[in-house]
């Protein structure tokens, strides 16, 4: 019984622990974690249209029991002339004791149907929300996509004279791709905050990273600039959260593929942002 219930509404459990975790995230601000902004509206009607949709599969759905009792009890007035016996344990609902590897099958496809829907609670409801982080800057190229992403100026304009307080890593990583850029911004000033990620070809410098979020975090691109910190790794571990102030300067890592650098100022860890992507 109890694994025919659990596998006949197995994907409307999951559906249901979908649902619930789409909503709590959206009211929690975690929904960020996974999409862009432009889309929580969108993402919050359709799973409260999933979930309705769901309990009305669960209410107007007839149980398997009650379509084996119709079945019965007109085969058992059209069949009269049917044993008195098996008659009788038909009435009785009586049905034959299941074999061994029937037991088996059954306790596996119950374990099954448990750990899935398990997990997924797990997962979806209990286990919070995490960010992309450096392990995924090492599978994704960085700053392979920045010169797809909308600059803070258009091609042909200057720094000079602009407010530049609100540009993030991904303004500075699209400017320094785009024309002349490297040579605009030398010696601009920048307070930028992401996370720190290796650069590969310089040991005596990190990389600045955040992920440009388009669509979803599945999509997400990574962009960053490179910070000149000789010793760094003693102080700042990969993956934590800084706050760089200084200016930009050719770097001094010939080694580095980043040909223009941040000589900080100063370098503060700190706390993840509650909305650690760009977009």
């Amino acid at each position: 019984m109890l694994e025919r219930l659990l596998s006949r509404w197995r994907g409307v459990a999951l559906t249901l622990i979908t649902v619930v975790a789409t909503v709590w995230l959206s009211m929690t601000g975690g929904l960020s974690l996974y999409i862009h902004p432009r889309y929580f509206v969108f993402t919050s009607i359709m799973a409260v249209i999933g979930g309705i949709l769901a309990i009305a599969a669960i209410a107007a759905t007839p149980s398997r029991d009650e379509h084996e009792h119709g079945h019965d009890h007109g085969h058992d007035h059209s069949h009269e002339s049917d044993a008195l016996g098996t008659s009788t344990a038909r009435r009785n609902n009586r049905r034959p004791r299941l074999g061994t590897r029937q037991r088996i099958a059954v306790i596996a496809s119950t374990t099954v149907t448990v750990v899935v829907v398990v997990t997924a609670f797990v997962a979806l409801i209990i286990a919070p929300p995490v960010t992309l982080s450096s392990a995924a800057v090492e599978n994704r190229s960085l700053n392979a996509n920045a010169q797809t992403v909308d600059s803070p100026i258009d091609e042909g304009e200057t720094l000079r004279g602009r407010d530049t307080s609100s540009f993030t890593v991904k303004d500075w990583a699209a400017m320094l791709r785009q024309g002349d850029g490297e040579q605009q911004v030398l010696g601009e000033r920048a307070k930028l905050v992401g996370f720190v990620t290796v650069d590969p070809d310089a040991p005596d410098a990190f990389i600045l990273a955040r992920f440009v979020v388009n669509c979803c975090a599945i999509d997400a691109a990574p962009v960053g600039v490179a910070v000149h910190q000789p010793g760094w790794q003693a102080t700042y571990p990969v993956d934590t959260w800084v706050e760089v102030d200084g200016a930009f300067v050719t770097n001094p890592s010939a080694s580095s593929a980043e040909r223009v650098a941040l000589m900080p100022t100063t370098v503060t860890a700190i706390d993840q942002p509650s909305d650690p992507y760009v977009y």
